[in-house]
């Protein structure tokens, strides 16, 4: 349950502002642009003037739960970093690091004296003028549930639906641990509105394109094996993407087939950025905690959901990941 206090500044705050800009994480997943887009529809409701900027676009799979009118839009430096400062309240959700914000860290550092950072992953930084961080809870989605709930506000169907899918994507649809019996309830309550969970599934899971299926082969027939089969890995390079044209694909999912095989523990997927940086996805089982791996290498997440931005060749990131992986393993046994 989230502290009275916190619920108190979080009401002051909304409240206090007019402008209000929501942003996010780079690459925003399904609790990112949920909680935006909960939010921002409760920011309305107290007749604010919300608006959504992120660096990356929206992804297709997730452009159902927008509100039509207030898109989230991709951050353009000379044409919204005047919007920013003239903002009265700055909304960060789902990430507290400022390293995750991308092309917007340089901004969003100079406005940290009016930010309000709202998330669920353990913080690496306190330099956000106010923090409401819940590390109990299974979403950030969850936490603006009951944050807005406190404020009098009942979901519409659209909001709803927007809540259901960052609860339901950052716990795997109910099956990593961090779904809890709160969890369970809110998607109760949401579905008491009219949310349709197969309905939320069917769009984000079952759109895949042929160049994601095409991926998808290709990716699946470079399995390695390490660890005695107890890590799976699969690497995506850039000539592989251009040349069946999958380029504008996310490959993430691409890490469930590895991690529902026997025996596996940990999943990682190895993609080359265009930037020339890997991309590391970690997925893990049970009590696994690949998110303490992701941090010894910058990254962060979950404690079997984590990723890591690294310099190197593919090559050289896969061995050092696996290695320190394999590691992991050996210790939790012993």
């Amino acid at each position: 349950m989230i502290a009275q206090d916190k619920i108190d500044l979080f009401l002051q705050l909304c409240g206090d502002a007019e402008k209000i800009v929501l942003t996010t994480h780079i690459n925003p997943d399904g609790d990112a642009l949920g909680s935006q887009h909960a939010l921002a529809a409760f920011l309305r409701s107290l007749g604010k003037r919300p608006q959504i900027i992120n660096q990356d676009p929206t992804p297709d799979s997730l452009r159902f739960i927008e509100i039509p009118d207030l898109p989230a839009l991709p951050y353009d430096e000379p044409l919204h970093d005047p919007v920013l400062r003239d903002a009265d309240l700055l909304i960060l959700v789902d990430n507290s690091a400022p390293d995750r914000l991308g092309r917007m860290e340089r901004v969003m550092r100079e406005l940290a004296a009016k930010t309000l950072c709202i998330d669920h992953h353990p913080s690496r930084h306190t330099g956000w003028n106010s923090n409401i961080v819940d590390v109990r809870s299974s979403a950030t989605t969850a936490i603006i549930y009951e944050l807005t709930r406190h404020g009098g506000w009942q979901p519409d169907l659209r909001s709803a639906e927007a809540i259901y899918v960052g609860l339901a994507t950052d716990t795997g649809f109910f099956r990593f641990n961090s779904t809890s019996a709160k969890a369970h309830a809110i998607a109760a309550a949401l579905l008491e509105i009219g949310v349709q969970p197969a309905r939320i599934y069917r769009e984000i899971h079952e759109q895949n394109s042929a160049a994601f299926t095409r991926l998808l082969g290709h990716t699946l027939c470079g399995l390695r094996l390490d660890a005695g089969g107890a890590i799976a890995s699969v690497t995506i390079t850039r000539e592989l993407l251009e040349r069946i044209q999958a380029e504008d694909e996310d490959p993430a999912e691409i890490t469930t087939p590895l991690l529902a095989m026997g025996g596996v523990q940990v999943a990682a997927l190895y993609r080359e950025l265009p930037d020339g940086r890997i991309k590391v996805s970690l997925r893990s089982k049970g009590e696994l905690d690949v998110h303490k791996l992701a941090t010894e290498f910058g990254g962060g997440g979950h404690r079997n959901a984590s990723g890591i931005v690294m310099s190197g060749s593919l090559d050289d990131v896969v061995n050092i990941v696996t290695g320190r992986s394999a590691a992991m393993l050996a210790a939790a046994e012993s």
